[in-house]
């Protein structure tokens, strides 16, 4: 119980970002095989925070997960990777009644994940100069080994977005949809295999089975309905091997491909063969669409900007028709400019604002000193940090946190970052036989001077490179000229396109392209592509 623990608070912090926090009844776990089995996973609302668009996940449900390591045959077995059943239903934000409680949370989760992705960056820098030449080379080979015999499946998607906030007498909804697409590892004769260590090549066969989008208007919202029911609505919207699903007005119908890949994980410094080569072989393709889809195309492209623009003022919307309500809607238009656009603007120069706001920043910077130099912070004091973090934004607290870490370390104390390579004598755990059966430290490394160009300003830096006629983007120049390090050939068997002034009515063009083959080559070194 105590392993399955620690598994879930792991994947927890990977997933969270998208997922509603696992429990261990979502989780199978086989230790020594290697089995990890994740269902019935609920996708975040917000979790499409990080694309910076007004939409949000009305419902998403994500059916299994599972991974397959088999940590004691590495080299005799398959890794199998498997996601099955993601249904996404989006809609605008706009469409989700306001709660203030709910997002306050999210822009408080929002906000701590853009902290952390700070704090992670500012941690690889400072790790850039450690060497661990033997945990590095461990790594390396280990991952190495995973991709090489990496079979994946990823099955029945289906991602819809529904609007009828755009246009309330024409509503829209567009997706995609995928019965299958799967990576299986073979040999340099395309027949599937398990590689061994001495393979230079991964060689992997790629298979796209009935991939469709469509674009509906005057459609059906499945978000008005419970979300058990459009998660329903979704699974039967993902076509089968002779079942193509009805009410959907194609962009383009379900199409079949495969791919030969082939990639060369040292192309770095061997040059035989290319870094990329991909071999795709596509089936017909059919490509429609009529004026009523067009104009809603455009439509939803004007409203997007119109959503984008009006979610400060989300808060102060009144849930109630402009016909007959004028006096409701004219109290959102007053009290949404006061409170976005005048009110901030007369803080920033009122004096107990500022005040205020500098304590705020004063006691944070105090309050992550002591979090920092503290090897086990009590609870306490993460819950004053948090609620100081609700107040300010990202740029204050990164900058409170940056003049802690500067006094911490004039003061001489040490500094303790989570997820932080800690020195040897406390980083020795469980697995520290992995790197070295005595118990004896190692020598500590020697810091070298720096180099010649880590001690001249940017400005000093450009001249001596205008000096020498030396860039930093040039080409490399260990790259031979004639080296093809990516190469895309493409072969398909044929593609119509239709455009039509109505579904029901002749097509108004038709094109239709056979027989088309392609090839994409790119040479870094000489820089060029044909």
């Amino acid at each position: 119980m105590v392993f399955e623990s620690v598994v879930v608070d792991v994947l927890n912090r990977f997933l969270g970002d998208y997922v509603v926090n696992l429990d261990s009844s979502q989780l199978s776990l086989g230790i020594w095989g290697g089995a990890v089995a994740l269902k019935n996973l609920e996708i975040k609302e917000n979790a499409l925070y990080q694309f910076d668009v007004p939409f949000k996940v009305k419902a998403g449900h994500i059916g299994q997960l599972n991974l397959q390591i088999p940590w004691q045959n590495l080299y005799t077995q398959p890794v199998e990777a498997v996601l099955d059943g993601v249904y996404l239903l989006i809609v605008p934000t706009a469409s989700i009644e306001y709660d203030a409680e709910k997002e306050e949370k999210q822009q408080l989760e929002a906000k701590q994940r853009e902290l952390q992705r700070i704090e992670e960056a500012k941690q690889k820098i400072a790790d850039q100069n450690k060497t661990q030449e033997k945990q590095d080379t461990f790594v390396e080979k280990l991952v190495t080994q995973v991709i090489k015999n990496l079979q994946l499946k990823i099955s029945n998607i289906h991602i819809r977005y529904e609007d009828d906030i755009t246009n309330k007498d024409i509503p829209l909804s567009f997706g995609v949809s995928l019965q299958n697409l799967s990576l299986q590892t073979s040999d340099q004769n395309w027949n599937p295999c398990i590689q061994n260590e001495t393979a230079k090549l991964f060689y992997k066969l790629v298979r796209l089975d009935n991939f469709f989008a469509y674009w509906n208007v005057k459609s059906e919202m499945f978000y008005h309905g419970v979300c058990n029911e459009s998660l329903n609505n979704l699974k039967h919207g993902v076509a089968g091997a002779n079942v193509i699903p009805e009410g959907y007005g194609f962009v383009f119908r379900p199409i079949s491909a495969k791919a030969k890949l082939r990639m060369n994980p040292r192309s770095d410094v061997d040059f035989s063969a290319p870094k990329l080569d991909l071999d795709v072989n596509l089936q017909d393709i059919v490509i429609e669409l009529n004026k009523p889809q067009y104009f809603s195309i455009m439509e939803l492209l004007e409203s997007i900007d119109m959503m984008t623009r009006n979610l400060p003022y989300r808060k102060y919307r009144p849930n109630v028709p402009v016909h007959n309500n004028a006096k409701e809607w004219w109290e959102y238009a007053i009290n949404g400019i006061l409170e976005v656009n005048v009110k901030p603007k007369q803080q920033m120069w009122c004096w107990d604002h500022i005040c205020h706001h500098r304590n705020n920043v004063k006691n944070y910077k105090d309050l992550y000193k002591i979090k920092i130099t503290t090897k086990k912070p009590d609870e306490e004091l993460l819950k004053k940090l948090e609620r100081i973090e609700k107040i300010l934004d990202v740029f204050n607290i990164t900058l409170a946190r940056q003049q802690a870490e500067v006094q911490a370390a004039k003061a001489g104390l040490r500094i303790y970052r989570p997820g932080a390579k800690q020195d040897e004598e406390e980083s020795k755990g469980w697995f520290s036989w992995m790197w070295g059966w005595t118990g004896g430290s190692r020598p500590k490394k020697v810091h070298e001077p720096k180099g010649l160009e880590q001690l001249m300003t940017p400005q000093e830096k450009d001249k001596l490179y205008a000096a020498i006629g030396y860039s930093e983007t040039a080409v490399d120049p260990t790259l031979p000229k004639a080296y093809e390090a990516m190469k895309l050939y493409v072969k398909l068997l044929s593609m119509k396109v239709s455009i039509r002034e109505n579904m029901d009515k002749p097509e108004l063009i038709k094109l239709a392209l056979l027989d088309l083959r392609t090839t994409v080559t790119q040479r870094p070194g000489a820089e060029a592509i044909r």
